[in-house]
């Protein structure tokens, strides 16, 4: 009887590994289950409509104004360039951790004080913040930091990759 277990278990590894007790990463599959639908909500009411516009236009005249950039987020965003569409907005996507979006942040700086703010709007937006934030830099296609957007009646009209502010000057300059 005992022969005859022995080659069965050669023949079928996981048989006789599943006997012993340990697991074999062919041995479970996973499978779907059917989870069930939430039910949709009714589709909202002209007062709750309102609601929202007033909530968007009182984030849009919220943003925050550090050294003369304006702070950005992904609620403000799109409200800002409609805001600002008949300027040059020039928008900086960084992070906290990275190294040359700090290095560049204090020229971002200068040359928000230095340039006339009725032709060009500096601003800038966290891209890791938030998961709103995240989502619309994959949106927006930013796949390097910092990445500058320069906007005008609310489309993109150029952008650039990198912390070199000769490069972006000479950018917002072909712009004005």
């Amino acid at each position: 009887m005992n022969a005859m277990a022995t080659p069965c278990a050669r023949a079928s590894p996981a048989a006789g590994a599943l006997r012993s007790g340990r697991a074999v990463r062919g041995a479970l599959r996973p499978m779907a289950v059917a989870v069930p639908r939430k039910r949709l909500a009714s589709p909202p009411s002209s007062a709750a409509t309102a609601s929202a516009v007033t909530a968007t236009e009182q984030a849009v005249a919220e943003v925050a104004i550090a050294n003369g950039v304006h702070i950005l987020t992904a609620e403000t965003y799109h409200g800002f360039l409609e805001k600002h569409a008949e300027k040059l907005v020039v928008t900086d996507f960084y992070a906290v951790w990275c190294g040359p979006c700090k290095m560049i942040a204090p020229e971002i700086e200068r040359l928000a004080n230095e340039m006339d703010a009725g032709q060009v709007v500096f601003a800038k937006m966290d891209c890791g913040a938030t998961n709103e934030s995240k989502k619309l830099a994959m949106a927006l296609n930013i796949k390097a930091l910092p990445t500058f957007h320069l906007y005008r009646n609310s489309k993109q009209v150029d952008s650039m990759t990198g912390a070199k502010i000769k490069a972006l000057t000479d950018l917002i300059s072909k712009h004005l």
